[in-house]
């Protein structure tokens, strides 16, 4: 048979109603119904007019119009995957419509998957991915996302694939609706679910979608501090910086941005520090070399310096230290906050060892551990090897880590990196050399 002789018989069949289930003065009340599925049948070649492209809505109307005493499944039993199968053959090129179905159809098989996401550089889930390799139909697959409602479609489709795909999906025997599933021939689940992934990842999809970063009122009251007789012209790099942040839109990319901030901030402190202790006539190789020493400590140690002499320093009308601590409040005040996978969350970053807790209830143990929360979190982005523990978008459909990011990481982090260069004196970030243009 030619694949479009297929294609008709399988609508044929779909739109034929069965009998068999229901009591008769049910199917003889609805007569009707089953003499325009008889109708809608007939006309099966009217999906393959181009000028004609409403066959397929009006199938999937009437599928959808069926009153509730005729259930889809009890009436027409083979239809219950004709919406998608009319989506898949509609991206069958008319020119082969007249070719027998791809031999070797009969290796493939359709199999769901559960666990497996593909999400477009836009967000949009993947509907449907058909990988297919030239004269080798083992290496060839389809992925097909029906979890949506909405019409499978995509840009192009190799051609055998397509086909085999549109005759699997319409000859398959259960509710396919809903779910998602890859055609291939490989049997064993997990190898085929991985070189699925794989090769959605080299096409350029994602596995699990970004988590856009909410908006946030850390910055509230640092633009009013500002004055014109300060000088800040020295922090040109650090604004370069800032716009980077302002320029990401998901969780991590954010945090990512305003950590480089920081790095930027622990470093120059020190530095800053050595030029401001030796504002003497002559600044010379002894003091680079104490520059040299001063930033030779480890990252994490840097890091909470800076927020140690950061503390007490008023950024937009508050310390950072109150501004920290009402965001601790807010983040174990929230209804949907839970205390068991929060500290779970610090032993996977190794803020705390596996037999502890942080104190929650203690204002000072939880600003200790901001700046190793931090520090972690950035390590747990970028590399494992300080936690080995990835943080990645799936982390965060955790709800609980998820808030610990935007709720208390984000804010406390862009408060002191947009907010620094603002605070008045004495400033870590501020050197009194106007002559030298420290880092």
């Amino acid at each position: 048979m030619t694949l479009r002789e297929n294609i008709i018989e399988i609508i044929s069949e779909a739109l034929t109603a069965d009998e068999t289930v229901l009591p008769n003065e049910i199917l003889d009340a609805n007569n009707h119904i089953i003499f325009a599925a008889s109708e809608l049948a007939s006309r099966a070649t009217d999906l393959f007019v181009e000028e004609d492209g409403d066959y397929a809505e009006q199938v999937k109307a009437f599928l959808e119009g069926l009153p509730p005493e005729l259930p889809l499944v009890s009436i027409f039993p083979k239809a219950v995957n004709l919406p998608a199968f009319l989506d898949l053959a509609s991206l069958v090129d008319l020119d082969d419509l007249d070719e027998p179905a791809p031999a070797g159809i009969n290796q493939l098989n359709i199999s769901e998957v559960t666990d497996l996401d593909a999400y477009a550089r836009d967000g949009q889930p993947v509907q449907l991915y058909v990988y297919e390799r030239p004269n080798h139909l083992a290496e060839s697959f389809v992925f097909i996302d029906l979890t949506q409602g909405n019409p499978v479609t995509t840009q192009t489709v190799p051609k055998m694939m397509t086909a085999c795909a549109t005759l699997m999906v319409g000859q398959h025997p259960g509710d396919m609706i809903g779910r998602r599933w890859i055609i291939s021939s490989m049997n064993n689940e997990v190898r085929r679910q991985s070189y699925v992934k794989y090769h959605l990842l080299l096409n350029g999809y994602r596995l699990t979608n970004a988590i856009m970063a909410p908006n946030s009122n850390a910055l509230a009251g640092i633009a009013e501090t500002l004055t014109t007789a300060n000088e800040y012209s020295q922090f040109a790099e650090p604004f370069e910086i800032l716009g980077e942040i302002n320029g990401r839109t998901t969780v991590l990319d954010t945090i990512l941005s305003s950590y480089h901030v920081l790095e930027n901030y622990m470093i120059r402190a020190q530095i800053a520090k050595v030029a401001n202790d030796n504002l003497g006539a002559f600044f010379g190789i002894r003091h680079f070399k104490q520059m040299e020493l001063a930033v030779e400590k480890k990252e994490m140690e840097h890091l909470t310096q800076l927020f140690r002499v950061s503390w007490d320093i008023d950024i937009g009308g508050q310390t950072l230290a109150g501004f920290v601590d009402t965001k601790f409040a807010g983040l174990f005040q929230r209804a949907d906050f839970v205390e068991q996978p929060f500290q779970e969350f610090m032993r996977r970053l190794t803020v705390k060892k596996r037999n502890e807790v942080l104190n929650t209830n203690n204002a000072g143990d939880l600003r200790a551990a901001l700046p190793k929360i931090i520090y972690q979190v950035r390590c747990s982005i970028v590399h494992n090897k300080e936690t080995e523990f990835h943080l990645s978008n799936k982390e965060l459909l955790n709800p609980v880590v998820l808030m610990t990011l935007t709720d208390l990481c984000l804010p406390c982090m862009q408060r002191l990196a947009f907010g620094l260069p603002a605070a008045p004196a004495p400033n870590p970030l501020r050197y009194d050399r106007p002559v030298l243009q420290l880092y």
